[in-house]
């Protein structure tokens, strides 16, 4: 093929998907009389996609929205992009409009890391989502089983504060640690007990001495890590021809990364199967129990089904509640009043000789959950929530949203907007106190069919592991 062919061959795999773009809108435009929602100039062919190379995006959407207003719309690439910056707004999209933008992106990158986008995240609304959540309200996130996993929260925050408490001091008496992974190792330990029967013993059994992070969660950290960095990119709104020729080799690393995780998901179930062969069930686990459920019906529980639940549990689970806690304890240093008013809250709670707190005790610390809710408010776990896309045409505020739309919700926006809080950038639990502004923060969870349904589990995690390391540290 000589230079002119390629060119052209580029020229029309390149156009091609902006022309059927813009047929599509003309078409629409005739058909509907509501305006579209603003958008800013689009680079010709990419449209918005250079957005996506700005960190964090959800800054660079907040700008755009005082800009454009609290909706507007972007392409990237030939996908169409709705961003809802305010909380009426939001709250007509996820409540009113729950069914409409009840389904997920299927992005390509999904594809890949989430077994044919079949986790519960990535599963478009229908009856199999319907079975995940099933599932997941019940044998993970149901108020039952996150009183019957409450010892081991409370093991494993004692045991990381062990931990740390044995790095040695530095100049000044103060002790330099890098609180993430062990939060992380924390946590991840948490859901692996939940998940499945372990080989080797909780955190709190092993050497009494050991106080660095252990390598599989610092791999598991890295992995996790590593899927969020690769979802979501530009990659994913290239071309097909673009991405099969692997601009960026993404596509190599998306097989990569989703071999290893294959080949870790496998060795906990299998470690699990081996395990419970051998020793009384004490426990009732959830890979115990999608292999009782696989026994009946093989075809209602496959193995890509287990390994499903089991990445998107361990995944969301793990890297949300070590950020918050991390979050917590940063903004708690920097405000030493309240670091003060919540460890006299705990040392009334605790009483007399003094104990660290149980899961039991939590009811009882409303200034700790002010705490975490504001932490939250501040510094939302995923910013622009969990992308959703409409299933139908519809209306949002006003504006034609056809359908197809990718949705956008910048809760970092909309739990700063001072027109709904009073001093918006100040860290300030007692917002809080005694039940108020607590409906305002319903939306950093999500709404409706999508609502983060482990919501009770990661805020009894959080308030554990946050209430134990105000105890123990200054």
């Amino acid at each position: 093929m000589d230079a002119f062919s390629a060119v052209v061959v580029i020229t029309t795999l390149l156009l091609s998907p902006l022309l059927a773009l813009v047929v599509q809108m003309l078409r629409q435009q005739i058909v509907h009389n509501k305006p579209t929602p603003p958008e800013p100039t689009p680079i010709p062919l990419v449209g918005h996609l250079h957005l996506l190379l700005k960190k964090p995006l959800h800054r660079t959407l907040a700008d755009l929205a005082a800009r454009h207003g609290d909706v507007f719309s972007l392409r990237f690439g030939s996908s169409r992009v709705a961003v809802v910056s305010s909380a009426p707004v939001a709250h007509v999209c996820l409540g009113a409009l729950d069914v409409t933008f009840a389904n997920r992106p299927r992005l390509p990158s999904g594809r890949v890391l989430s077994y044919d986008w079949s986790t519960m995240g990535h599963a478009n609304y229908g009856p199999y989502w319907r079975h995940l959540r099933r599932i997941t309200t019940t044998e993970i996130s149901s108020a039952d089983r996150v009183r019957h996993f409450a010892d081991v929260q409370m093991q494993e925050a004692r045991a990381m504060a062990r931990r740390i408490s044995r790095v040695p001091l530095g100049p000044g008496g103060r002790a330099l640690v890098d609180l993430k992974p062990r939060l992380f190792e924390m946590i991840m330990n948490i859901m692996l007990n939940m998940i499945c029967t372990r080989t080797c013993p909780p955190s709190d059994e092993q050497d009494g001495t050991r106080m660095e992070v252990s390598e599989e969660a610092r791999w598991f950290m890295a992995t996790a890590e590593e899927t969020i960095e690769l979802t979501s990119t530009v990659w994913d709104f290239l071309p097909a021809p673009a991405r099969w020729l692997d601009v960026g080799r993404v596509g190599r690393q998306l097989q990569h990364l989703q071999a290893n995780r294959k080949r870790f998901l496998q060795r906990l179930v299998e470690g699990h199967r081996e395990t419970e062969k051998g020793e009384e069930v004490t426990r009732r686990r959830v890979v115990g129990v999608l292999l009782e459920l696989q026994k009946e019906d093989s075809e209602a529980c496959t193995d890509q089904l287990i390994h499903s639940l089991c990445i998107s549990a361990l995944e969301a689970g793990t890297l949300s509640s070590a950020y918050t806690i991390e979050w917590a304890m940063s903004l708690l240093l920097n405000h030493p009043e309240v670091m003060k008013k919540a460890r006299d809250e705990l040392d009334a709670c605790a009483g007399k000789p003094e104990r660290l707190i149980e899961a039991a005790d939590l009811p009882n610390l409303p200034y700790l959950r002010c705490i975490i809710l504001e932490t939250l408010r501040l510094y939302p776990v995923v910013p622009l929530l969990v992308p959703r896309e409409s299933s139908a045409d519809c209306t949002v505020s006003g504006f034609h949203v056809p359908r197809g739309t990718m949705l956008l919700v910048n809760t970092f926006v909309i739990n700063r907007d001072p027109g709904t809080w009073d001093e918006p950038e100040t860290f300030l639990p007692e917002r809080f106190e005694d039940g108020r502004s607590e409906g305002k923060m319903a939306i950093s969870f999500g709404l409706g069919r999508r609502r983060c349904p482990a919501e009770k589990l990661g805020m009894q995690m959080v308030g554990l592991a946050l209430g134990t390391m105000v105890q123990c540290f200054d």
